[in-house]
């Protein structure tokens, strides 16, 4: 009997797991940003949300990731460049797919963008403040015409 009542908790619990979802803080379709501001060391990080993990998302030319959030430290007063590509031919760059780059006045941005369709590649640049704080950006790779599930409208960093 209590191997019975073992094997059900085992069951119960990876099907609680599975329902559970990757969104991070509310916002629908992202991770949870970092949980420090800074890194170890004090240095300021650039957290770049990536929607549904739909993007491979490379930060100042490191490795390319299609997690749902990417980070890497960056250093005050710097310029850091976020390149951005289809995680999948499933996947395409839309026509404002960043929030929080150079240039933005809160809306969505479009980036430079090389090629078409699932080879294009999005590039974006990111002023890193001064002070040191850590900064978050947000990209989205979208299917295509941006359904069934479309990219977010507001940012998701705010």
């Amino acid at each position: 009997m209590q191997r019975m009542w073992t094997l059900a908790a085992v069951i119960a619990g990876i099907g609680v797991s599975a329902c559970g979802s990757n969104y991070g803080n509310g916002t629908p379709g992202y991770g949870a940003p970092t949980s420090s501001p800074v890194t170890n060391d004090g240095v300021p990080t650039l957290t770049v949300m990536n929607f549904l993990g739909w993007c491979s998302v490379s930060i100042n030319g490191g490795g390319a990731s299609a997690a749902d959030t990417v980070t890497a430290p960056v250093t005050p007063g710097s310029v850091a460049t976020v390149v951005a590509t289809p995680a999948s031919s499933s996947f395409q760059i839309g026509p404002d797919p960043w929030f929080g780059v150079d240039p933005s006045d809160g809306g969505a941005a479009s980036g430079t963008d090389v090629g078409t369709g699932t080879s294009e590649m999005s590039k974006a640049t990111v002023t890193i403040d001064e002070s040191g704080t850590s900064q978050c950006v947000s990209v989205c790779c979208e299917e295509p015409g941006n359904g069934p599930t479309p990219c977010p409208t507001t940012n998701p960093c705010l």
